[in-house]
């Protein structure tokens, strides 16, 4: 009996098996340009970077009032952040990054993201963060119109939430 792909298991339950994201399951895309100081001495561009490819692409998401509305005394503050780095990424190049809104709670979400170069998901990523009052530096609850702008970013209705059959990396 053959074991599954780890590259191809996603969070989302014990026997959850997916294939690796598609951007179509992304409705937030966000493009970067590749640098060449990216790079770290092996060549490719240095892991520290996905992650600010995916800071870059959630606070457009989330510190953008015409996207998701905010009480003036509230800031979204990151709580925790999981990448998987499931391929590497060259300069020079582009590369697009997916959000989404995973779930949506009273004081905090989780947004899912994946990062493509040439269509190929290079990484995928889960972040939660948390609205917190930036006077007691407290989680504080969502504004209902905040949640509500934020449906909008979730997964493409009537999606099982498993992905279809996608690239699996640099074709070569």
């Amino acid at each position: 009996m053959s074991q599954p792909d780890p590259l191809a298991i996603r969070i989302g339950g014990p026997d959850a098996v997916r294939q690796r994201p598609c951007l179509e399951d992304y409705p937030l895309r966000t493009a970067e340009k590749l640098h060449f100081a990216d790079t770290d001495c092996n060549g490719p561009i240095t892991n520290a970077v996905f992650a600010v490819f995916c800071q870059n692409a959630r606070m457009e998401l989330l510190h953008d009032p015409r996207r998701v509305p905010m009480p003036i005394d509230a800031q979204f503050v990151i709580v925790r952040l999981e990448i998987d780095f499931l391929g590497e990424m060259h300069w020079p190049g582009t590369v697009v990054i997916g959000t989404r809104c995973e779930r949506i709670g009273r004081t905090s979400l989780m947004v899912a993201q994946a990062l493509f170069v040439d269509g190929s998901c290079a990484a995928s990523a889960r972040s939660t963060v948390a609205l917190m009052d930036r006077v007691t530096r407290r989680a504080t609850p969502l504004p209902s119109e905040t949640a509500s702008a934020l449906q909008a970013f979730r997964a493409a209705q009537g999606s099982n939430s498993v992905a279809p059959p996608c690239r699996q990396g640099r074709e070569g």
